[in-house]
Protein backbone atom coordinates (compact mmCIF):
# COMPACT_ATOMS: atom_id res chain seq x y z
CA UNK A 1 0.00 0.00 0.00
CA UNK A 2 1.12 3.53 -0.75
CA UNK A 3 1.91 5.44 2.43
CA UNK A 4 0.04 8.72 2.92
CA UNK A 5 2.23 11.76 3.46
CA UNK A 6 2.48 13.06 7.01
CA UNK A 7 1.64 16.57 5.93
CA UNK A 8 -1.91 16.61 4.66
CA UNK A 9 -1.89 20.40 4.08
CA UNK A 10 -2.00 21.41 0.42
CA UNK A 11 -1.49 24.73 -1.40
CA UNK A 12 -4.30 27.26 -1.04
CA UNK A 13 -7.13 26.85 -3.49
CA UNK A 14 -8.81 29.78 -5.23
CA UNK A 15 -11.75 29.60 -2.85
CA UNK A 16 -9.48 29.63 0.20
CA UNK A 17 -7.54 32.58 -1.19
CA UNK A 18 -10.80 34.44 -1.84
CA UNK A 19 -11.89 33.84 1.76
CA UNK A 20 -8.51 35.14 2.97
CA UNK A 21 -8.98 38.33 0.94
CA UNK A 22 -12.46 38.79 2.40
CA UNK A 23 -11.00 38.54 5.90
CA UNK A 24 -8.45 41.20 4.98
CA UNK A 25 -11.22 43.50 3.81
CA UNK A 26 -13.10 42.93 7.06
CA UNK A 27 -10.34 44.77 8.93
CA UNK A 28 -11.46 48.10 7.55
CA UNK A 29 -10.01 51.06 9.43
CA UNK A 30 -9.82 49.24 12.77
CA UNK A 31 -6.81 46.96 13.53
CA UNK A 32 -8.71 44.12 15.20
CA UNK A 33 -6.04 42.10 17.07
CA UNK A 34 -8.07 38.90 17.04
CA UNK A 35 -8.59 39.06 13.27
CA UNK A 36 -4.92 39.97 12.68
CA UNK A 37 -3.85 36.99 14.81
CA UNK A 38 -6.16 34.71 12.81
CA UNK A 39 -4.72 35.93 9.50
CA UNK A 40 -1.20 35.40 10.88
CA UNK A 41 -2.03 31.84 12.00
CA UNK A 42 -3.40 30.98 8.54
CA UNK A 43 -0.21 32.35 6.98
CA UNK A 44 1.85 30.29 9.44
CA UNK A 45 0.42 27.02 8.10
CA UNK A 46 2.10 27.65 4.73
CA UNK A 47 5.28 29.36 6.00
CA UNK A 48 7.69 26.42 5.63
CA UNK A 49 6.96 24.25 2.62
CA UNK A 50 4.47 26.13 0.44
CA UNK A 51 6.18 29.04 -1.35
CA UNK A 52 3.32 29.33 -3.84
CA UNK A 53 0.73 29.84 -1.10
CA UNK A 54 3.03 32.23 0.77
CA UNK A 55 3.42 34.30 -2.39
CA UNK A 56 -0.34 34.33 -2.93
CA UNK A 57 -0.97 35.53 0.61
CA UNK A 58 1.64 38.26 0.26
CA UNK A 59 0.23 39.50 -3.06
CA UNK A 60 -3.29 39.48 -1.60
CA UNK A 61 -2.17 41.93 1.09
CA UNK A 62 0.04 44.00 -1.20
CA UNK A 63 -2.66 44.45 -3.86
CA UNK A 64 -4.99 45.90 -1.26
CA UNK A 65 -2.23 48.21 -0.01
CA UNK A 66 -1.64 49.61 -3.51
CA UNK A 67 -5.29 49.60 -4.58
CA UNK A 68 -6.97 52.98 -5.05
CA UNK A 69 -10.30 51.40 -4.10
CA UNK A 70 -9.14 50.90 -0.50
CA UNK A 71 -9.50 54.07 1.59
CA UNK A 72 -6.31 55.55 3.11
CA UNK A 73 -7.70 54.93 6.61
CA UNK A 74 -7.79 51.17 5.86
CA UNK A 75 -4.11 50.94 4.85
CA UNK A 76 -2.57 50.89 8.31
CA UNK A 77 -4.39 47.70 9.54
CA UNK A 78 -3.07 45.86 6.46
CA UNK A 79 0.45 47.01 7.37
CA UNK A 80 -0.10 45.53 10.83
CA UNK A 81 -0.94 42.16 9.23
CA UNK A 82 2.38 42.18 7.35
CA UNK A 83 4.15 43.26 10.53
CA UNK A 84 2.60 40.37 12.48
CA UNK A 85 3.59 37.84 9.82
CA UNK A 86 7.18 39.09 9.66
CA UNK A 87 7.67 39.06 13.43
CA UNK A 88 5.71 35.96 14.46
CA UNK A 89 5.62 33.68 11.40
CA UNK A 90 8.83 34.53 9.51
CA UNK A 91 9.73 31.50 7.36
CA UNK A 92 9.44 32.10 3.62
CA UNK A 93 7.67 35.42 4.04
CA UNK A 94 10.82 37.40 4.85
CA UNK A 95 12.44 36.58 1.51
CA UNK A 96 9.20 37.04 -0.41
CA UNK A 97 8.16 40.37 1.17
CA UNK A 98 11.49 42.17 1.18
CA UNK A 99 11.48 42.34 -2.61
CA UNK A 100 8.73 44.94 -2.92
CA UNK A 101 8.22 46.48 0.54
CA UNK A 102 9.94 49.65 -0.66
CA UNK A 103 7.38 49.95 -3.46
CA UNK A 104 4.22 49.80 -1.35
CA UNK A 105 5.75 51.56 1.70
CA UNK A 106 6.31 54.75 -0.30
CA UNK A 107 2.85 54.49 -1.86
CA UNK A 108 1.12 54.07 1.50
CA UNK A 109 3.16 56.97 2.92
CA UNK A 110 1.93 59.26 0.11
CA UNK A 111 -1.69 58.16 0.55
CA UNK A 112 -1.51 59.08 4.26
CA UNK A 113 -0.60 62.68 3.45
CA UNK A 114 -2.28 65.02 5.91
CA UNK A 115 -2.65 62.32 8.58
CA UNK A 116 0.48 62.84 10.67
CA UNK A 117 -0.62 60.37 13.35
CA UNK A 118 -1.00 57.53 10.82
CA UNK A 119 2.37 58.40 9.27
CA UNK A 120 3.98 58.29 12.71
CA UNK A 121 2.53 54.81 13.34
CA UNK A 122 3.77 53.63 9.93
CA UNK A 123 7.28 54.89 10.74
CA UNK A 124 7.10 53.11 14.10
CA UNK A 125 6.37 49.78 12.37
CA UNK A 126 9.35 50.33 10.09
CA UNK A 127 11.59 51.11 13.09
CA UNK A 128 10.58 47.89 14.88
CA UNK A 129 11.80 45.82 11.94
CA UNK A 130 15.28 47.12 12.61
CA UNK A 131 14.93 46.43 16.36
CA UNK A 132 13.92 42.82 15.66
CA UNK A 133 16.72 42.46 13.05
CA UNK A 134 14.29 41.13 10.46
CA UNK A 135 16.11 42.66 7.47
CA UNK A 136 19.75 43.68 6.89
CA UNK A 137 20.50 47.36 7.47
CA UNK A 138 20.96 48.19 3.81
CA UNK A 139 17.66 46.70 2.74
CA UNK A 140 15.89 48.16 5.77
CA UNK A 141 17.13 51.65 4.91
CA UNK A 142 15.91 51.31 1.33
CA UNK A 143 12.45 50.27 2.60
CA UNK A 144 12.18 53.49 4.61
CA UNK A 145 13.46 55.82 1.91
CA UNK A 146 10.24 57.82 2.13
CA UNK A 147 10.95 58.53 5.80
CA UNK A 148 14.61 59.45 5.32
CA UNK A 149 13.73 61.75 2.41
CA UNK A 150 11.14 63.49 4.56
CA UNK A 151 13.72 63.91 7.35
CA UNK A 152 16.21 65.41 4.91
CA UNK A 153 13.58 67.88 3.68
CA UNK A 154 12.70 68.85 7.24
CA UNK A 155 16.38 69.35 8.12
CA UNK A 156 16.98 71.50 5.03
CA UNK A 157 13.83 73.55 5.74
CA UNK A 158 14.93 74.08 9.34
CA UNK A 159 18.33 75.32 8.24
CA UNK A 160 16.71 77.79 5.85
CA UNK A 161 14.28 78.93 8.58
CA UNK A 162 17.11 79.40 11.08
CA UNK A 163 19.07 81.43 8.52
CA UNK A 164 16.08 83.69 7.85
CA UNK A 165 15.34 84.26 11.53
CA UNK A 166 18.99 84.92 12.29
CA UNK A 167 19.18 87.43 9.42
CA UNK A 168 16.19 89.21 10.98
CA UNK A 169 18.04 89.49 14.30
CA UNK A 170 16.33 86.58 16.05
CA UNK A 171 18.68 84.05 17.62
CA UNK A 172 17.89 80.72 19.25
CA UNK A 173 19.10 79.09 22.43
CA UNK A 174 20.30 75.50 22.68
CA UNK A 175 16.82 74.26 23.62
CA UNK A 176 15.28 75.88 20.51
CA UNK A 177 13.55 78.82 22.22
CA UNK A 178 13.78 82.29 20.65
CA UNK A 179 16.08 84.79 22.35
CA UNK A 180 13.78 87.81 22.65
CA UNK A 181 13.35 90.50 25.27
CA UNK A 182 10.29 90.11 27.47
CA UNK A 183 8.59 93.24 26.10
CA UNK A 184 9.25 92.29 22.46
CA UNK A 185 8.08 88.69 23.01
CA UNK A 186 4.91 89.95 24.70
CA UNK A 187 4.13 92.28 21.81
CA UNK A 188 4.94 89.63 19.16
CA UNK A 189 2.67 87.15 20.92
CA UNK A 190 -0.13 89.72 20.92
CA UNK A 191 0.28 90.24 17.14
CA UNK A 192 0.36 86.45 16.58
CA UNK A 193 -2.83 86.05 18.62
CA UNK A 194 -4.53 88.60 16.39
CA UNK A 195 -3.40 86.67 13.29
CA UNK A 196 -4.79 83.42 14.73
CA UNK A 197 -7.99 84.98 16.10
CA UNK A 198 -10.14 83.36 13.39
CA UNK A 199 -8.87 79.86 14.22
CA UNK A 200 -11.43 78.16 16.50
CA UNK A 201 -9.40 75.00 17.11
CA UNK A 202 -6.90 75.74 19.89
CA UNK A 203 -4.76 72.74 18.92
CA UNK A 204 -4.06 74.25 15.50
CA UNK A 205 -2.68 77.48 16.94
CA UNK A 206 1.11 77.72 16.96
CA UNK A 207 3.66 79.37 19.22
CA UNK A 208 6.42 81.75 18.16
CA UNK A 209 8.99 78.89 18.24
CA UNK A 210 6.80 76.66 16.07
CA UNK A 211 6.13 79.53 13.67
CA UNK A 212 9.89 80.01 13.27
CA UNK A 213 10.10 76.43 11.90
CA UNK A 214 7.08 76.35 9.61
CA UNK A 215 6.90 79.97 8.38
CA UNK A 216 9.97 82.09 9.22
CA UNK A 217 8.88 84.84 6.80
CA UNK A 218 5.69 85.40 8.78
CA UNK A 219 7.71 85.49 12.02
CA UNK A 220 9.92 88.25 10.59
CA UNK A 221 6.85 90.26 9.57
CA UNK A 222 5.35 89.83 13.06
CA UNK A 223 8.62 91.05 14.62
CA UNK A 224 8.60 94.15 12.41
CA UNK A 225 4.97 94.87 13.29
CA UNK A 226 5.64 94.43 17.02
CA UNK A 227 8.67 96.74 16.90
CA UNK A 228 6.59 99.36 15.06
CA UNK A 229 3.85 99.23 17.71
CA UNK A 230 6.39 99.53 20.51
CA UNK A 231 8.05 102.51 18.81
CA UNK A 232 4.68 104.28 18.48
CA UNK A 233 3.89 103.67 22.16
CA UNK A 234 7.27 105.04 23.23
CA UNK A 235 6.87 108.19 21.12
CA UNK A 236 3.34 108.83 22.41
CA UNK A 237 4.12 107.85 26.03
CA UNK A 238 1.49 105.08 26.04
CA UNK A 239 2.34 101.70 27.45
CA UNK A 240 5.70 102.81 28.81
CA UNK A 241 6.59 100.51 31.67
CA UNK A 242 8.85 103.06 33.37
CA UNK A 243 9.21 106.80 33.81
CA UNK A 244 12.28 108.94 34.52
CA UNK A 245 12.42 110.52 37.97
CA UNK A 246 14.91 112.87 39.55
CA UNK A 247 16.32 112.13 43.00
CA UNK A 248 19.09 114.34 44.46
CA UNK A 249 19.71 115.78 41.02
CA UNK A 250 20.27 112.34 39.42
CA UNK A 251 17.79 111.05 36.83
CA UNK A 252 16.77 107.42 37.25
CA UNK A 253 14.17 105.09 35.80
CA UNK A 254 11.81 103.08 38.02
CA UNK A 255 8.85 100.85 37.15
CA UNK A 256 5.59 102.75 36.85
CA UNK A 257 4.01 100.47 39.45
CA UNK A 258 6.33 101.83 42.15
CA UNK A 259 6.40 105.47 40.98
CA UNK A 260 4.94 108.12 43.32
CA UNK A 261 1.67 109.54 41.98
CA UNK A 262 0.68 111.75 44.95
CA UNK A 263 1.11 115.50 44.87
CA UNK A 264 3.79 117.10 47.11
CA UNK A 265 1.01 118.63 49.31
CA UNK A 266 -0.54 115.20 49.94
CA UNK A 267 2.85 113.70 50.77
CA UNK A 268 3.57 116.52 53.25
CA UNK A 269 0.15 116.11 54.93
CA UNK A 270 0.69 112.33 55.26
CA UNK A 271 4.08 112.91 56.85
CA UNK A 272 2.49 115.23 59.42
CA UNK A 273 -0.11 112.58 60.33
CA UNK A 274 2.64 110.01 60.80
CA UNK A 275 4.33 112.25 63.38
CA UNK A 276 1.21 112.37 65.61
CA UNK A 277 1.35 110.20 68.73
CA UNK A 278 -2.23 109.45 69.82
CA UNK A 279 -3.46 107.14 72.56
CA UNK A 280 -6.48 105.66 70.85
CA UNK A 281 -7.70 103.91 74.00
CA UNK A 282 -7.98 107.23 75.87
CA UNK A 283 -9.11 109.69 73.18
CA UNK A 284 -11.42 107.49 71.12
CA UNK A 285 -14.02 107.18 73.88
CA UNK A 286 -14.45 110.96 74.01
CA UNK A 287 -14.60 111.22 70.23
CA UNK A 288 -17.33 108.58 69.97
CA UNK A 289 -19.38 110.20 72.74
CA UNK A 290 -19.31 113.49 70.84
CA UNK A 291 -20.31 111.70 67.64
CA UNK A 292 -23.30 110.05 69.35
CA UNK A 293 -24.28 113.42 70.91
CA UNK A 294 -24.31 115.01 67.46
CA UNK A 295 -26.53 112.20 66.20
CA UNK A 296 -29.05 112.64 69.03
CA UNK A 297 -29.06 116.43 68.74
CA UNK A 298 -29.45 116.35 65.00
CA UNK A 299 -32.33 113.93 65.24
CA UNK A 300 -34.21 116.10 67.74
CA UNK A 301 -33.79 119.39 65.79
CA UNK A 302 -34.35 117.90 62.34
CA UNK A 303 -36.22 120.14 59.87
CA UNK A 304 -39.63 119.07 58.62
CA UNK A 305 -38.72 119.52 54.93
CA UNK A 306 -39.07 116.17 53.18
CA UNK A 307 -35.89 116.27 51.14
CA UNK A 308 -33.89 117.64 54.04
CA UNK A 309 -35.25 114.91 56.34
CA UNK A 310 -34.28 112.18 53.95
CA UNK A 311 -30.74 113.52 53.52
CA UNK A 312 -30.30 114.12 57.25
CA UNK A 313 -31.65 110.68 58.12
CA UNK A 314 -29.15 109.00 55.78
CA UNK A 315 -26.29 111.07 57.18
CA UNK A 316 -27.22 110.45 60.83
CA UNK A 317 -27.82 106.75 60.16
CA UNK A 318 -24.34 106.40 58.70
CA UNK A 319 -22.86 108.30 61.67
CA UNK A 320 -24.76 106.11 64.15
CA UNK A 321 -23.61 102.90 62.47
CA UNK A 322 -20.01 104.15 62.44
CA UNK A 323 -20.22 105.04 66.15
CA UNK A 324 -21.63 101.61 67.08
CA UNK A 325 -18.94 99.81 65.10
CA UNK A 326 -16.18 101.91 66.64
CA UNK A 327 -17.59 101.30 70.13
CA UNK A 328 -17.54 97.54 69.68
CA UNK A 329 -14.05 97.70 68.22
CA UNK A 330 -12.82 99.70 71.19
CA UNK A 331 -14.28 97.11 73.56
CA UNK A 332 -12.33 94.52 71.66
CA UNK A 333 -9.13 96.58 71.94
CA UNK A 334 -9.67 96.87 75.68
CA UNK A 335 -10.08 93.11 75.99
CA UNK A 336 -6.91 92.65 73.93
CA UNK A 337 -4.97 95.04 76.16
CA UNK A 338 -6.37 93.56 79.37
CA UNK A 339 -5.37 90.01 78.52
CA UNK A 340 -1.91 91.01 77.21
CA UNK A 341 -2.18 89.37 73.82
CA UNK A 342 -3.67 86.09 75.03
CA UNK A 343 -6.57 86.46 72.56
CA UNK A 344 -5.27 87.70 69.18
CA UNK A 345 -7.33 90.38 67.48
CA UNK A 346 -8.96 89.20 64.25
CA UNK A 347 -10.70 91.25 61.62
CA UNK A 348 -14.37 90.63 60.93
CA UNK A 349 -17.69 90.93 62.75
CA UNK A 350 -17.40 91.66 66.48
CA UNK A 351 -19.11 89.11 68.71
CA UNK A 352 -21.29 91.08 71.12
CA UNK A 353 -21.25 88.16 73.52
CA UNK A 354 -17.64 89.03 74.44
CA UNK A 355 -17.96 92.55 75.95
CA UNK A 356 -14.68 93.19 77.66
CA UNK A 357 -14.28 89.68 79.02
CA UNK A 358 -12.73 86.37 78.00
CA UNK A 359 -14.82 83.49 76.60
CA UNK A 360 -16.17 80.97 79.11
CA UNK A 361 -13.60 78.28 78.46
CA UNK A 362 -10.79 80.86 78.78
CA UNK A 363 -12.19 82.27 82.05
CA UNK A 364 -12.53 78.83 83.63
CA UNK A 365 -9.15 77.46 82.72
CA UNK A 366 -6.76 80.39 82.36
CA UNK A 367 -3.96 80.22 84.88
CA UNK A 368 -1.54 82.82 83.58
CA UNK A 369 -2.33 85.74 81.27
CA UNK A 370 1.24 86.67 80.55
CA UNK A 371 2.39 86.59 76.94
CA UNK A 372 5.17 84.24 75.88
CA UNK A 373 8.59 85.77 76.45
CA UNK A 374 10.97 84.98 73.53
CA UNK A 375 13.92 85.69 75.83
CA UNK A 376 13.24 82.40 77.59
CA UNK A 377 13.90 80.35 74.46
CA UNK A 378 17.12 78.98 76.00
CA UNK A 379 18.16 75.64 77.45
CA UNK A 380 17.35 76.84 80.98
CA UNK A 381 14.25 78.80 80.03
CA UNK A 382 12.68 75.83 78.24
CA UNK A 383 12.91 73.82 81.47
CA UNK A 384 10.62 76.26 83.28
CA UNK A 385 6.95 75.37 83.36
CA UNK A 386 4.78 77.83 81.40
CA UNK A 387 1.19 77.41 82.48
CA UNK A 388 -0.24 79.60 79.71
CA UNK A 389 1.39 77.52 76.95
CA UNK A 390 0.12 74.30 78.52
CA UNK A 391 -3.35 75.84 78.81
CA UNK A 392 -3.34 76.76 75.12
CA UNK A 393 -2.48 73.18 74.16
CA UNK A 394 -5.29 71.70 76.26
CA UNK A 395 -8.52 73.02 77.81
CA UNK A 396 -7.78 76.73 77.37
CA UNK A 397 -6.86 76.64 73.68
CA UNK A 398 -8.32 73.31 72.47
CA UNK A 399 -11.23 72.48 74.79
CA UNK A 400 -13.23 70.17 72.48
CA UNK A 401 -11.95 66.58 72.42
CA UNK A 402 -13.04 63.92 69.91
CA UNK A 403 -14.02 60.71 71.70
CA UNK A 404 -13.17 58.62 68.63
CA UNK A 405 -9.51 59.50 68.04
CA UNK A 406 -8.63 61.97 70.84
CA UNK A 407 -7.96 64.97 68.59
CA UNK A 408 -8.59 68.44 70.09
CA UNK A 409 -10.27 71.44 68.48
CA UNK A 410 -10.57 75.11 69.35
CA UNK A 411 -14.24 75.53 68.37
CA UNK A 412 -17.37 73.42 68.44
CA UNK A 413 -17.78 73.91 64.68
CA UNK A 414 -14.39 72.30 63.92
CA UNK A 415 -15.21 69.46 66.31
CA UNK A 416 -18.59 68.83 64.62
CA UNK A 417 -17.01 68.95 61.15
CA UNK A 418 -14.44 66.35 62.23
CA UNK A 419 -17.15 64.04 63.58
CA UNK A 420 -19.11 64.34 60.33
CA UNK A 421 -15.99 63.41 58.36
CA UNK A 422 -15.41 60.33 60.54
CA UNK A 423 -19.03 59.27 60.03
CA UNK A 424 -18.77 59.58 56.24
CA UNK A 425 -15.54 57.60 56.24
CA UNK A 426 -17.09 54.78 58.29
CA UNK A 427 -20.14 54.64 56.01
CA UNK A 428 -17.88 54.48 52.96
CA UNK A 429 -15.88 51.58 54.40
CA UNK A 430 -19.08 49.68 55.13
CA UNK A 431 -20.34 50.21 51.58
CA UNK A 432 -17.10 49.03 49.96
CA UNK A 433 -17.04 45.52 48.55
CA UNK A 434 -14.69 43.20 50.38
CA UNK A 435 -13.19 39.92 49.29
CA UNK A 436 -12.39 37.68 52.23
CA UNK A 437 -9.61 35.13 51.89
CA UNK A 438 -10.81 31.61 51.27
CA UNK A 439 -9.91 28.93 53.73
CA UNK A 440 -7.59 26.03 52.96
CA UNK A 441 -9.00 23.83 50.26
CA UNK A 442 -7.82 21.00 48.06
CA UNK A 443 -6.54 21.49 44.54
CA UNK A 444 -8.55 20.77 41.41
CA UNK A 445 -6.57 17.61 40.74
CA UNK A 446 -7.80 16.13 44.02
CA UNK A 447 -11.41 17.11 43.32
CA UNK A 448 -11.22 15.48 39.88
CA UNK A 449 -9.47 12.43 41.34
CA UNK A 450 -6.55 13.03 39.01
CA UNK A 451 -3.12 12.09 40.35
CA UNK A 452 -0.26 14.44 39.72
CA UNK A 453 2.82 12.60 38.44
CA UNK A 454 6.34 13.37 39.54
CA UNK A 455 7.13 14.78 36.12
CA UNK A 456 4.20 17.20 36.34
CA UNK A 457 5.22 18.23 39.84
CA UNK A 458 8.71 19.01 38.62
CA UNK A 459 7.31 20.96 35.70
CA UNK A 460 5.18 23.11 38.02
CA UNK A 461 8.30 24.20 39.81
CA UNK A 462 10.37 24.51 36.65
CA UNK A 463 8.08 26.51 34.39
CA UNK A 464 7.42 29.41 36.72
CA UNK A 465 8.08 33.05 35.88
CA UNK A 466 10.95 33.49 33.37
CA UNK A 467 11.75 29.78 32.80
CA UNK A 468 8.27 29.09 31.46
CA UNK A 469 9.18 31.01 28.28
CA UNK A 470 11.43 28.08 27.30
CA UNK A 471 8.77 25.39 27.76
CA UNK A 472 8.12 23.10 24.86
CA UNK A 473 4.77 23.27 23.06
CA UNK A 474 4.00 19.77 24.26
CA UNK A 475 3.95 20.87 27.91
CA UNK A 476 0.51 21.01 29.51
CA UNK A 477 -0.40 24.72 29.85
CA UNK A 478 -2.07 24.04 33.20
CA UNK A 479 1.31 23.25 34.72
CA UNK A 480 2.64 26.73 33.80
CA UNK A 481 1.94 28.83 36.88
CA UNK A 482 2.76 32.37 38.10
CA UNK A 483 2.18 33.87 41.54
CA UNK A 484 -1.18 35.64 41.67
CA UNK A 485 -1.15 39.43 41.29
CA UNK A 486 -4.44 41.31 41.70
CA UNK A 487 -3.17 44.20 39.58
CA UNK A 488 -2.56 41.82 36.66
CA UNK A 489 -5.44 39.34 36.76
CA UNK A 490 -6.30 39.39 33.02
CA UNK A 491 -4.54 38.11 29.92
CA UNK A 492 -3.37 41.05 27.81
CA UNK A 493 -4.02 39.08 24.60
CA UNK A 494 -7.59 37.83 25.07
CA UNK A 495 -8.68 39.94 28.06
CA UNK A 496 -9.99 36.96 30.08
CA UNK A 497 -9.21 36.46 33.76
CA UNK A 498 -6.74 33.80 34.82
CA UNK A 499 -7.83 30.71 36.73
CA UNK A 500 -6.40 30.71 40.23
CA UNK A 501 -5.40 27.83 42.52
CA UNK A 502 -4.02 27.76 46.03
CA UNK A 503 -0.61 26.14 46.46
CA UNK A 504 -0.75 24.12 49.70
CA UNK A 505 3.02 23.75 49.96
CA UNK A 506 4.00 27.38 49.43
CA UNK A 507 0.84 28.88 50.93
CA UNK A 508 0.33 31.20 47.93
CA UNK A 509 -2.33 31.68 45.25
CA UNK A 510 -1.12 31.04 41.69
CA UNK A 511 -2.48 31.58 38.18
CA UNK A 512 -2.72 28.49 35.97
CA UNK A 513 -2.04 28.50 32.21
CA UNK A 514 -0.05 31.69 32.71
CA UNK A 515 3.40 33.10 32.03
CA UNK A 516 5.23 36.44 32.01
CA UNK A 517 6.40 38.04 28.78
CA UNK A 518 8.16 41.30 27.89
CA UNK A 519 6.05 43.77 25.85
CA UNK A 520 7.88 46.51 23.95
CA UNK A 521 6.34 49.97 24.52
CA UNK A 522 5.99 52.88 22.10
CA UNK A 523 8.88 55.23 21.43
CA UNK A 524 7.19 57.94 23.51
CA UNK A 525 6.79 55.73 26.60
CA UNK A 526 9.07 56.21 29.60
CA UNK A 527 9.97 52.52 29.83
CA UNK A 528 11.33 50.59 26.88
CA UNK A 529 9.45 47.42 27.83
CA UNK A 530 7.06 46.11 30.47
CA UNK A 531 6.39 42.64 31.92
CA UNK A 532 2.82 41.43 31.40
CA UNK A 533 0.92 38.18 32.04
CA UNK A 534 -0.60 36.13 29.21
CA UNK A 535 -2.25 32.75 28.74
CA UNK A 536 0.21 30.16 27.47
CA UNK A 537 -2.42 28.97 24.99
CA UNK A 538 -2.99 32.53 23.69
CA UNK A 539 0.76 32.99 23.23
CA UNK A 540 0.98 29.71 21.28
CA UNK A 541 -1.73 31.06 19.01
CA UNK A 542 0.67 33.87 18.07
CA UNK A 543 3.50 31.45 17.38
CA UNK A 544 5.09 31.56 20.86
CA UNK A 545 7.19 34.70 20.22
CA UNK A 546 9.80 35.70 22.79
CA UNK A 547 8.62 39.33 22.76
CA UNK A 548 5.40 41.20 21.99
CA UNK A 549 4.82 44.76 20.87
CA UNK A 550 2.34 47.15 22.44
CA UNK A 551 0.15 46.95 19.32
CA UNK A 552 -0.33 43.21 19.87
CA UNK A 553 -1.80 43.46 23.37
CA UNK A 554 -4.99 44.89 24.83
CA UNK A 555 -4.91 48.15 26.81
CA UNK A 556 -6.55 46.85 30.03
Amino acid sequence: MKEEPDDLLQDMSDDQLSEYKDMLKQLGAYPDKVLINTLSMIAEDYSISFPKSCTSIHFAIRDLLLSNEVKPDCKLPLVYVIDSILKNVKGLYIEIMKEDIQEWMGGVYQLLEGNELARTKLRKVWNTWNEFKIFPDKEWNSMGKCFTDEDDKATAAKKIADAKTKAAGIDRSLDGSLLLSSSLRKQMQAVLDDVQADETDELKKVSLERLADINPDLLVEIKKAAEGIMEQERSSGIGDDSRPIVMDGIEDTVPQLFAEIRSPQDIERCNEWEKLDLNYLQSSNESMKKLLHVVRTGTATMSQTTNHCVDATKLLGSASAAASTLTQMMERFKTQDKNKGFIPFTAGPINSSLPGALPTFYRNTMISTQAIDPAKFTNEGLKEKNESVIARLYDAGLPFVCSADGRRFATQREHSRHLDELFRKNQLEKAMERTDERDWYTSENTWCRRAVTDDEGDQMGTFANDDVAKADDNIDPRTCVVFADESRDKCVICGSKFEMDFDQDEGEFKYRNCREIEVLNDDVAEKESESMLVHVTCLRGLGSPELLTIDQVLQL
